[in-house]
């Protein structure tokens, strides 16, 4: 599946003021366990995988970024079942989902993420999410789109101070970020 979106980092006070100000469909708490192998084949081609909890399910979950230095992200994913949280992803499983040969994945940690969401119109969902990893709490808003992007809800968003101009950094790249910190302390 082909998976477009549109991502901005908020702060919490814009984050407050467009979750009192739509009327959301649902919310839902979700952990991502994400997993790496030793050599850093994956990070090289920037591949991304993960075992996604939610609502009592589990999802092993691969994403290949097809694009970078925007905050448009375009990523071929990919998912299958899987029974709970492994510690580890067998080089046999890890060659089967990814198409490279990486030796076993091992799970580096996870992050939870509070996601309110709501559909705008048939082709756009809006995500307003609250995440935790590490010692870091942080916000995003993420709009899911498979059309065109309606004016008037960029505009809505534009003077609640959201911005998609600058180049969007997911959470797996900024549970990266903190986890490559903490590994070289």
């Amino acid at each position: 599946m082909l998976e477009t979106e549109l991502k901005s980092i908020i702060t919490k006070e814009i984050y407050d003021k467009i979750k009192n100000t739509f009327k959301w469909d649902f919310s839902a708490e979700q952990t991502n366990y994400y997993y790496t192998d030793t050599e850093g084949y994956l990070r090289k081609k920037r591949i991304m995988v993960r075992v996604r909890e939610k609502n009592g399910a589990s999802k092993l979950q691969v994403k290949l970024h097809k694009n970078s230095g925007s905050s448009l992200q375009i990523c071929e994913e990919n998912e299958y079942d899987v029974n709970g949280v492994p510690e580890y992803i067998s080089a046999e499983t890890a060659m089967e989902i990814t198409g490279i040969n990486t030796g076993r994945l091992i799970c580096m940690g996870n992050s939870k993420t509070l996601r309110n969401s709501l559909m705008w119109d048939r082709t756009t969902e809006i995500c307003l999410d609250k995440t935790t990893y590490f010692d870091i709490t942080d916000y995003e808003i993420e709009l899911e789109y498979t059309d065109t992007l309606d004016k008037e809800l960029l505009e809505k968003l534009s003077s609640m101070g959201v911005e998609f101009k600058s180049a969007s950094v997911g959470k797996f790249s900024r549970f990266l970020k903190k986890y490559d910190a903490l590994k070289n302390m």
